[in-house]
C-alpha cells in the first residue's frame, strides 16, 4: 500500500500560484531526495529552509521548476488530475530539467493541481533607465 501524502507549493510573490502534488513516500525515500538534492547546488541552504528534511527540500524544489515550467508555457490552469495523468504533468517537469532526476514514476511525484499565471503586460511596468 502505498503512502501517498499531499503538498501545495505557493510562489506568494507572483498571484499566489501554485501546484498541488501527490508524494508517494514509499517512492521518494530520504535517501533518493538525498541523491536529488545533492546533484543540485545550493543543497545545504534548501536543507536549512526545509529544517533539514530532505524529502520537503526535493518535493519544495520540484514545485518551484513546476511553477517556473508553468510560467514559461503560458500558465497552467487545472485541478483534480488523477495521480496517473500527473504523472505526465510530473515527467514533462522532469523533462524541462534535463538531468538529476528519476522517471517521475520512479520519484512518487504527481502534479494533480495548478494554477500558475505568466508575466502579462499589466504585470510589468516600463522606466527609462
Amino acid at each position: 500500500m502505498s503512502n501517498i501524502k499531499t503538498y501545495a507549493v505557493k510562489a506568494t510573490w507572483f498571484n499566489d500560484a501554485e501546484v498541488t502534488l501527490q508524494v508517494d513516500l514509499d517512492l521518494l525515500t530520504t535517501e533518493l531526495a538525498t541523491e536529488i538534492n545533492t546533484f543540485w547546488s545550493s543543497a545545504d541552504s534548501r536543507l536549512a529552509a526545509e529544517d533539514d528534511d530532505v524529502v520537503r527540500a526535493v518535493i519544495r524544489m520540484f514545485g518551484a521548476r513546476a511553477i517556473s515550467l508553468a510560467m514559461e508555457q503560458g500558465g497552467w490552469d487545472f485541478s483534480n488530475q488523477a495521480y496517473v495523468v500527473g504523472l505526465r504533468t510530473a515527467q514533462e517537469v522532469i523533462d524541462s530539467y534535463g538531468e538529476g532526476w528519476p522517471n517521475a514514476k520512479d520519484l512518487g511525484i504527481s502534479v494533480i493541481h495548478a494554477a500558475a499565471e505568466s508575466v502579462g503586460f499589466d504585470d510589468v511596468e516600463l522606466e527609462a533607465a
